[in-house]
């Protein structure tokens, strides 16, 4: 079995790291969180994120030795074990100190872990959450504002939501315990009851009335509050106007997506055709070629069956023996042919035959 390459019991001190410590041990860190030893990660992780805390100028450390990417391994595995709570709170105390100043994204970092706390399972746990989180909006108009900047409506909306698509299709796992329900919507009475601009609560309306027909009393009460006061306020439903607005602007993108599905479809179509015909092309070349090939080489054949075939001596001497010359003549027609002329009318014969082997021939 693996063994960690740094152990921390081996190596602690009672005075905080230097520079050099630093260098020395994260290397040997970033090794066993890469390998494929899991019994290794959560120790590595922890002293990982001592080192981190100790260290307030971390932004040079994450450069150096890109911990984001390196703690992605364990943060995009979206499960609630020891390492995603280890990694994502070493993400979040780097992304805190060396984010922005901007106060509305640094409430957002304030309020997020309390957030995570009121969906806890333990009923307690999750009612502290509740309360601090409603004590926070009540105190500080910041944090408000940032609930409302940074999508704790939709959240909301989110939770709601998915529980009753759970509930009608018989699936229990993914439904929020009531005590989660009832601490969401005391966050919501104490926003509706201080932030000016409530108009954006106005998409929950819908989950709001399915949540007043809820058998538990407190979820019922709380719904049946939030409504009131919106309705105070002049907040309903989105209108009509507004709702065939985002239907065509629904069906404005599902057409446009749909145009797009066509053109890619037409272009992979004409980029195959277009490969087809190139392929076609070239195997044509490649036939032509081969038949030039084919062509060229039955001619180097025929030349060379031509070149060792026997031909027949030409060049060999005829000897003319006229026994008759009362009836055959001789005439020489261009120094090399001669011509035979009959003299008599009667019957003649007239022979040529081979006299010798090398090619002398006898006429008489």
């Amino acid at each position: 079995m693996d063994k960690s390459t740094y152990r921390a019991d081996q190596t602690a001190q009672s005075v905080a790291m230097t520079g050099s410590d630093v260098s020395t041990i994260i290397p040997h860190l970033i090794q066993d969180l890469e390998s494929d030893n899991k019994n290794l990660h959560t120790p590595v992780l922890r002293q990982l994120l001592e080192i981190i805390l100790d260290n307030r100028e971390s932004k040079d450390l994450v450069l150096k030795y890109k911990l984001m990417q390196l703690l992605n391994k364990f943060a995009g595995n979206v499960e609630k074990n020891e390492e995603f709570v280890l990694s994502t709170t070493i993400s979040h105390v780097i992304g805190v100190r060396n984010g922005s100043d901007d106060k509305i994204i640094l409430a957002g970092a304030a309020t997020e872990s309390i957030i995570q706390t009121i969906f806890s399972p333990d009923e307690k746990t999750s009612k502290s959450g509740s309360k601090a989180l409603s004590e926070l909006i009540e105190e500080n108009e910041i944090i408000c504002h940032s609930l409302m900047t940074n999508g704790f409506i939709q959240k909301v909306q989110h939770t709601f939501t998915n529980n009753q698509q759970s509930s009608s299709s018989s699936q229990t796992e993914s439904i929020s315990p009531n005590h989660v329900k009832c601490g969401l919507l005391d966050v919501l009475i104490r926003l509706v009851e201080t932030i000016d601009d409530l108009q954006p609560f106005a998409i929950l309306i819908p989950t709001l009335n399915e949540l007043k027909k809820n058998q538990d009393k407190n979820i019922k009460k709380k719904s049946e509050n939030i409504l009131g006061l919106l309705n105070s306020k002049g907040i309903n439903v989105p209108s009509s106007d507004s709702k065939e607005k985002d239907e065509k602007i629904h069906q404005l993108e599902e057409s446009n997506r749909n145009k797009d599905e066509e053109i890619k479809e037409l272009k992979d179509e004409i980029e195959k055709e277009k490969l087809d015909k190139q392929k076609i092309f070239e195997e044509k070349e490649k036939e032509k070629r081969e038949k030039e090939k084919l062509k060229v080489e039955n001619a180097k054949l025929l030349e060379d069956v031509e070149k060792y075939k026997p031909k027949p001596a030409q060049d060999f001497p005829i000897q003319i023996i006229n026994h008759d010359p009362s009836s055959f003549g001789f005439a020489d027609v261009d120094g090399v042919q001669k011509k035979i002329n009959k003299i008599k009318q009667n019957h003649n014969s007239v022979s040529l035959t081979q006299e010798m082997i090398d090619g002398i021939w006898s006429m008489e």
